[in-house]
């Protein structure tokens, strides 16, 4: 649409730019028995520490408030001193870790942050989230571009309806399932290979 207001003569329009394989393996899965939030993210980012940071600050004690068991888990590479010095017993920073490690963090994660306060475009660790059939909390930047999943997730900026966000997920595995389901289903919607393949067909389609 912005290219269209620019040029209107412009042929454009919007193609997946990639795809999740095996969405259905994570499709209505049963929710995880455990108390680990994780926030995914390369913190060679600023926008990644400057997320960790005011989570840890801000949100995180008001979740231990109300769960004492709650861990946190910061995965990523490039961790900084500032991040670095985030770990305590309740919060532990990985550094990088492989595929096959993530990918186990995602399978026993309990809910997933992204509490982004700047930054542009989608983003990808919001999308993956979700893919895992993971329950996601974000904010309004976390969820910028991905059109109506606002909708399916709780978005807020708000320290403490951020943390209220996660404890209801920390409470409830018929709500655990809903997020869940709803968000892998948005990503095979949008994000799959028959989705690509659905919007290089049209793309190509609308080309004079």
């Amino acid at each position: 649409q912005t290219v269209k207001k620019i040029s209107p003569a412009v042929n454009a329009g919007c193609v997946c730019p990639y795809v999740y394989e095996q969405l259905d393996k994570f499709s209505q899965r049963d929710p995880v028995q455990s108390n680990k939030i994780i926030f995914v993210a390369g913190f060679g980012h600023p926008p990644n520490t400057d997320a960790a940071l005011w989570f840890v600050k801000e949100v995180f004690p008001l979740i231990k408030m109300h769960q004492p068991d709650a861990v946190l888990y910061l995965i990523g590479s490039k961790p900084t001193e500032q991040v670095l010095k985030l770990k305590s017993d309740s919060i532990i920073v990985t550094g990088y870790v492989t595929d096959e490690a993530l990918a186990e963090h995602y399978a026993t994660a309990r809910v997933a942050v992204v509490p982004l306060r700047f930054g542009a475009g989608v983003k990808n660790k919001v999308v993956e989230a979700m893919a895992y059939g993971v329950p996601l909390i974000t904010t309004e930047v976390g969820m910028q571009g991905l059109d109506g999943a606002e909708k399916l997730v709780p978005v807020t900026s708000e320290s403490q309806q951020f943390a209220t966000a996660v404890c209801s997920v920390l409470d409830s595995d018929e709500l655990w399932s809903t997020y869940a389901n709803a968000g892998n289903a948005y990503v095979a919607s949008r994000y799959s290979l028959p989705a690509m393949t659905a919007t290089l067909a049209n793309a190509f389609m609308t080309v004079k």
